[in-house]
């Protein structure tokens, strides 16, 4: 057990100068109902370095997995702390065999870390048809983007609190499943449509470069053009694009607008660029950039929009003091990654 686990047990006031194996079970147990205190999820995480540790967790995580009641707070939690111990992998399948497929996958890959937001991750593929044909899911806490490079030489970043779902492409198709928002750079390919589903609508390119937000809490998705062309399928219709437009759907009904190209692709270069967006809105992107929680307080119940462009090397206190001198708004921090905020 290295010697920051003991610092830290030393700075919560534990009297004893390394952990005992109860307390270790109750650290693991709170982390899995997402009840860590302060400081707690680093000592978790350099106390995993202990083999005998790791190996306590591992199980642990089995019966968490296999409890049929299962929470999202805990499967946040534990996609987080994949990336900061950083021996667990972004790539996975739904099934049983996820050790065994990485395993495969990993002889054709090489995976990078870049210094983006929190950290970033971007996933080559080699060209091979000998590549399984299980599905992989690629997934980005909050506080993450990811940069995925597929087999047909097609780019994808994955905005923050995302998944992705890639299917092995065939000669004559392609296909993705999207829940949260993606930056599509899809390679051309005539003989094979590219097709990134959503729960509410299936998008088909051919070859183009486009925005996806499809985060199912904003009540809408969003599918902007920077070139090329279209085709969204939604409801039994089919809606063509050209560049510079943008197609919202809501409530089933679909509205094409002109777009402000910049402003849809902005966070893939670290950066916030919003124009009349509501303020609740707004406090579930800075949610998944800067993951924290946030509970917004407007008592008049009426919607306050927001305009304004930021950057990512800016903190979340920054943020906040900047959204201040345009919008009536109060903020206090109540917990570690808790922050209320009042709408005057």
């Amino acid at each position: 057990m290295g010697m920051r686990c003991i610092e830290s047990l030393n700075q919560q006031k534990v009297q004893d100068t390394k952990m005992n194996h109860s307390q270790f079970q109750d650290i693991v147990r709170r982390y899995f109902r997402g009840q860590l205190a302060a400081g707690e999820f680093d000592l978790l995480v350099d106390c995993l370095q202990d083999q005998a540790n790791r190996e306590y967790f591992d199980q642990a995580k089995i019966e968490w997995e296999n409890n049929p009641e299962v929470d999202e707070l805990g499967e946040e939690n534990l996609t987080r702390l994949r990336y900061k111990i950083g021996q667990i992998n972004p790539v996975e399948t739904k099934k049983t065999i996820i050790r065994q497929l990485w395993i495969r996958v990993a002889t054709a890959a090489a995976i990078l870390v870049l210094g983006v937001m929190v950290g970033s991750l971007v996933t080559y593929f080699a060209s091979s048809d000998k590549r399984s044909s299980e599905q992989l899911v690629f997934e980005t806490p909050r506080g993450e983007k990811s940069l995925v490079k597929l087999p047909d030489g097609s780019e994808i970043w994955l905005n923050a609190n995302s998944r992705l779902v890639y299917n092995t492409f065939s000669s004559t198709h392609r296909q993705v499943e999207l829940k949260g928002e993606a930056f599509f750079k899809v390679a051309h390919n005539e003989n094979a449509p590219f097709i990134v589903k959503t729960n509410e609508c299936d998008i088909k390119v051919l070859g183009t470069t486009f925005n996806v937000m499809a985060y199912d809490e904003f009540g809408r998705k969003e599918i902007t053009l920077l070139s090329g062309k279209v085709n969204v399928l939604a409801d039994g219709t089919e809606n063509i694009l050209t560049p510079g437009q943008s197609l919202i759907l809501k409530n089933h009904s679909m509205k094409i607008k002109q777009a402000d190209t910049n402003e849809a692709s902005a966070w893939v270069e670290n950066k916030f660029n919003f124009h009349n967006i509501p303020l609740s809105e707004l406090m579930k992107r800075l949610e998944n950039w800067y993951d924290v929680d946030i509970t917004l307080e407007n008592s008049s119940g009426k919607e306050v929009n927001f305009t304004g462009t930021f950057k990512n090397e800016e903190t979340i206190w920054q943020v906040l003091d900047a959204i201040k001198v345009y919008t009536s708004i109060e903020y206090t921090k109540s917990d570690l990654r808790q922050i209320r905020i009042k709408v005057e």
